[in-house]
């Protein structure tokens, strides 16, 4: 006897699923968020995942725009989890207003970073929190040995 599943099981949005759109495609997905602390601890760094069913989503390709949540998105990379039933968007976010699902993502510059300011940047600065916004200095003071 054959087992059928139903993989919409997994995806109830009145659990923690949340409604995805790319293009023409719509479903639900699961978003994930995990932050990482790199660089010895001085960034905090957020890692996108989307869980989606493959026969809706396992098509996007590298740069597609996806709207999770009401939030844009692109796509860095899509993979087969277990079985193949699901798979596993992995997701850069982007911007507002960025781009629509589906759309080609635009170019981003420091014009961008609304809570940085540079002041003659050069090659090897740091960007260091001055408690109101971000800005760059050549060297970290204090420590030492």
């Amino acid at each position: 006897m054959a087992l059928t599943e139903d993989l919409d099981l997994f995806l109830n949005t009145d659990e923690m699923a949340v409604s995805a759109v790319s293009g023409a495609i719509t479903g639900n997905v699961i978003l994930d968020m995990p932050g990482e602390t790199v660089a010895g601890g001085m960034v905090i760094s957020t890692e996108y995942m989307a869980t989606a069913k493959t026969e809706e989503f396992g098509g996007l390709l590298y740069g597609d725009g996806i709207t999770v949540n009401g939030i844009n998105y692109q796509v860095r990379e899509v993979m087969l989890i277990d079985d193949g039933k699901f798979c596993q968007i992995s997701l850069s976010k982007l911007a507002p207003p960025a781009t629509a699902p589906g759309g080609q993502p635009r170019e981003f510059g420091l014009a961008d970073l609304a809570d940085v300011t540079l002041t003659n940047p050069q090659q090897g600065d740091m960007l260091i929190n001055d408690g109101a916004t971000f800005v760059n200095t050549p060297e970290v003071n204090g420590g030492g040995a």
